[in-house]
């Protein structure tokens, strides 16, 4: 198993926020692809364009834990989500998982 970070922007990089509606889309994509993910909060940034403009950006933060042959699957879209938010890079990390999920008794 795997557990992946990765991040999505609230806005576009001319600072238009990015419609509620695209954000459904993305976010109901990403859990047919790959199941339950979490959303733990808002990170903010600062992104250099190819051009040399500096853009202050705020992220979600996403992760979701998913078997190592997803992580492939995973990366596609996340390189779909970009060119849907039209970024010139989304941040991902995959880290290996050696957490459990508890159920009640």
């Amino acid at each position: 198993m795997k557990k992946c970070l990765f991040l999505i922007p609230t806005s576009y990089n001319d600072g238009k926020e990015i419609p509620s509606d695209v954000m459904s889309e993305i976010f109901d994509e990403l859990f047919a692809e790959c199941g339950p993910y979490s959303v733990t909060g808002i990170t903010q940034g600062i992104w250099e364009l190819k051009d040399g403009t500096r853009v202050k950006d705020n992220s979600l933060t996403v992760w979701t834990v998913i078997d190592d042959e997803k992580v492939a699957i995973l990366k596609k879209l996340i390189k779909k989500f970009a060119r849907i938010l039209k970024q010139e890079a989304v941040y991902f990390e995959v880290t290996d998982w050696t957490g459990e999920f508890i159920r009640p008794e």
